[in-house]
């Protein structure tokens, strides 16, 4: 009787145990719903950006450092392809300190014509029919226009596998013409989703 006892013992530690002997009745079907909709809800917590595009934040500044506000309009334009966007990236901006310009995605740099409206003066040589130049003149023109060449890489940007893949960059360089503009600062280089990010400061020419 002693050898059937201890038989017994042992054959109920080591053997199989389902979830039916642990738990009351129906308790495993419970148990499997709630995993499912745990898992459910870890896959529809995923937040995706409505807009996968970024986009660089130019500051304007006078030479003292202080803001500077545009007076006259501004328009801002680029012969390049930028997904989702005219060739006109900022149209006839005025009383403005800060200005949102997109970028390419995949272009190694982007070449923009800064236009600015305003009426001024400028010298033009005349020459004659022998190429001899013989008088300068005083024009006025009613615009000027400075090319702005940004150069970056890129990098695409995934928020999710479920996510529509985005693309982040980084500023190398930039290069400018000096007509209306005075210099272009980098001030923050890398481009991504954060809309306060000011990548830019651009002091313009004083008319005074």
């Amino acid at each position: 009787m002693r050898i059937k006892t201890i038989s017994y013992i042992k054959e109920k530690v080591v053997g199989n145990i389902s979830p039916s002997t642990l738990l009351p009745p129906h308790s495993t079907k419970f148990l499997l719903g709630g995993i499912c909709l745990l898992l459910f809800l870890s896959c529809s917590s995923i937040d995706c950006p409505m807009n996968t595009t970024v986009s660089t934040k130019y500051g304007l500044y006078k030479s003292d450092g202080t803001a500077d506000t545009l007076k006259d309009t501004l328009t801002v334009i680029t012969l390049q392809r930028i997904a989702g966007h005219d060739p006109v990236l900022l149209n006839r901006s005025v009383n403005t300190t800060t200005m949102d310009i997109p970028i390419s995605y995949q272009s190694d740099e982007d070449v923009l014509y800064f236009v600015r409206s305003f009426p001024y003066l400028y010298e033009t040589t005349v020459i004659n029919e022998e190429g001899i130049e013989v008088d300068t003149i005083l024009k006025l023109a009613a615009y000027v226009t400075d090319t702005v060449t940004v150069v970056k890489t890129n990098k695409k940007h995934f928020e999710s596998i479920d996510c529509t893949p985005s693309f982040f960059h980084t500023i190398r360089n930039v290069t400018y013409t000096r007509n209306a503009i005075d210099s272009i600062v980098i001030n923050n280089p890398e481009v991504n989703y954060d809309p306060f990010k000011e990548h830019f400061r651009v002091y313009f020419k004083s008319r005074d």
